[in-house]
């Protein structure tokens, strides 16, 4: 849920009105809408930096595409819609940043479990179409339970954002993509990359990991991360999003058995 007081309420729909041409609050219970703000989209705003926001639904009108998502204000329990007119000047700037909203993880920055959901199919069809190695690098902080019990969920959502950072520093694009497939887990996905590079790829993750000091009050602590590897072709018989997990799964277990801080592939 993406929670405000009404401060920050404020401050992000003076933020949303430069890139929708309607902004929309609306009171969960009684439905009457507690906020609207019209024509105020355009083009001039396009490399402001737009909030990012969780639990999206993108739908696609006859004249217009329209964003909803579940907000709280100082406790109440609201639905922020923010809809942007196809028939706009700036509908292909704006359009991008539907996109980022739908597809970007709010806390870490990178790619979401609905850009996985919609792209890896993507690059399987393309890897099997081309006779081509396809290869997923699945990764998983060790004890991040600890983690938050030890030192509480603020400290466990930094960890998580700077584990982000160090895969996004060293991750090269031109590899493939990254994107947090959920809690503490992080998925690769590296089109074209055999078994033993994408090995290679994710030991360097490891290490970089285990490396970096999180900082907290006075002192500050280490973590690590498993990896499990798989490389797959187009007689591997995978189809889907969870065979894919189905197979990263096992060797994320066998990474954590073995003792974690490993690399099974």
């Amino acid at each position: 849920m993406n929670s405000y007081n009404l401060s920050q309420a404020e401050d992000l729909m003076c933020t949303l009105r430069k890139f929708y041409q309607t902004v929309r609050i609306i009171d969960v219970k009684s439905r009457l809408v507690i906020y609207e703000e019209l024509g105020r989209s355009n083009s001039e705003n396009k490399q402001d930096e737009t909030p990012v926001l969780s639990n999206l639904i993108l739908s696609i009108q006859k004249n217009a595409q329209k964003l909803e998502a579940p907000i709280t204000i100082d406790g109440q329990t609201c639905i922020l819609e923010l809809i942007l007119s196809k028939s706009s000047d700036n509908d292909q700037v704006s359009f991008h940043y539907i996109k980022k909203l739908v597809f970007i993880d709010s806390l870490t920055n990178l790619h979401n479990r609905r850009f996985i959901d919609k792209q890896l199919p993507i690059n399987l069809k393309w890897a099997f179409q081309n006779r081509k190695p396809i290869s997923f690098i699945y990764a998983d902080i060790d004890l991040f339970k600890k983690i938050n019990d030890q030192y509480g969920h603020v400290v466990g959502d930094h960890v998580l954002s700077e584990t982000a950072n160090v895969f996004k520093q060293l991750f090269r694009r031109k590899d493939g993509w990254l994107a947090r497939y959920g809690g503490d887990e992080f998925l690769f996905c590296l089109p074209s990359i055999n078994q033993k590079n994408a090995v290679q790829i994710a030991d360097r993750l490891r290490n970089a990991i285990a490396e970096k000091k999180h900082y907290y009050g006075r002192g500050g602590f280490y973590v690590t991360c498993s990896f499990g590897v798989q490389t797959i072709d187009h007689t591997s018989g995978v189809q889907t999003v969870n065979d894919v997990i189905e197979l990263l799964d096992k060797k994320l277990y066998q990474a954590k058995r073995k003792g974690k801080n490993k690399v099974i592939s």
